[in-house]
């Protein structure tokens, strides 16, 4: 369902190769608002030092994490938030018209630091103090410039599937108002899914997210889109990028932000009972979420009219509105 395709062809010189990538990588986003990349041009040690480093912060003592704080209220998005303070079931049914297909309110459980460019003007980075998992802000700052050239390509390769200019997407994202977030879903008792879940339906703010996760499973996609059905996407490991749709990709060009959730993991076939009293194996995640600059407009970009045009009141800069969409979810 949700297809495998090799970024190797987007670079690999040959031209009809190259577009009929682009062209597969968009028809996906249309139609599901997901595809999974190889060959993304992430290093497999690059990739593997991050979680080393992810997993060594989040198993320090509680009150050692606790010295990099996410402040209380929703802005600056960054640094460390313990089990509780953010609740993403908040803003499960965003765009929402279908009243009778609301998702209910859950509890996250997860544990997660939020990290941005160093070259944010706005918003510093909160890093772990000297002594606190010395390895964090190299490893991690690093990471995030990685992630960064590879998104560019990335967004290079939609504007060709979709027929625009290479460097239309690209040239909305110069300023690095990108986020990397680390996740530790901690290990469960299976009944608490009854009531909670490791993070609740929502759909990302900004333009696509690069999503690296490890084999234990449990992220799950609405299909169809408004159905309040959630299926399962196979994890292929660290390795593999999870690439979405955001909000801000949506508005700019139609393709699908889907709804997605991190649930419990799919159980063997025939072995439905096995997890009763049971205790779920904790999961890491790392995702980064490219996001507009905070001055570019969200205006439809097909039409040819949405680049250079000044803002207006009928269309919200991306800044705008990724300060609406965070609300509420730290109080």
């Amino acid at each position: 369902m949700f297809e495998r395709l090799d970024f190797a062809n987007y670079q690999s010189g040959n031209v009809a190769k190259r577009d009929q990538f682009c062209r597969k990588l968009v028809s996906g986003l249309r139609q599901r608002g997901f595809v999974r990349l190889v060959n993304h041009g992430i290093e497999p040690s690059t990739i593997d030092k991050a979680f080393a480093t992810s997993r060594h912060f989040f198993q320090l003592p509680l009150n050692q994490k606790l010295k990099s704080p996410h402040p209380p209220t929703a802005n600056p998005h960054r640094g460390f938030s313990a089990v509780g303070l953010e609740n993403v079931s908040t803003i499960s049914n965003y765009g929402r018209e279908d009243k009778s297909s609301q998702l209910p309110l859950l509890k996250d459980m997860k544990e997660s630091y939020d990290i941005g460019s160093e070259r944010d003007e706005l918003y510093s980075n909160i890093w772990p103090p000297t002594g606190v998992c010395d390895t964090f802000e190299p490893t991690f700052v690093e990471f995030f410039e990685v992630c960064y050239r590879t998104q560019l390509l990335i967004l290079e390769a939609i504007s060709i599937g979709l027929g625009l200019p290479t460097q239309t997407l690209s040239q909305l994202h110069a300023a690095q108002h990108n986020e990397l977030r680390l996740t530790h879903y901690p290990a469960v008792p299976q009944e608490a899914f009854s009531t909670s879940t490791r993070i609740a339906a929502h759909t990302d703010f900004g333009s696509i997210t690069l999503l690296f996760q490890d084999r234990v499973g449990g992220l799950e996609v609405e299909s169809p889109p408004g159905s309040g059905s959630f299926v399962g996407i196979a994890s292929g490991g660290p390795y593999e990028c999870i690439l979405n749709a955001g909000d801000c990709l949506q508005k700019w060009t139609g393709l699908c932000s889907a709804r997605h959730r991190v649930h419990l993991p799919e159980l063997p076939q025939g072995n439905e009972q096995a997890r009763k009293g049971d205790v779920v194996e904790e999961r890491f995640s790392i995702a980064y979420f490219a996001k507009p600059d905070r001055t570019a407009v969200l205006r439809p970009l097909l039409d040819g009219s949405g680049l250079g045009a000044k803002v207006s009141s009928e269309f919200v800069t991306a800044g705008e509105f990724q300060h609406m969409r965070i609300q509420g979810r730290y109080a």
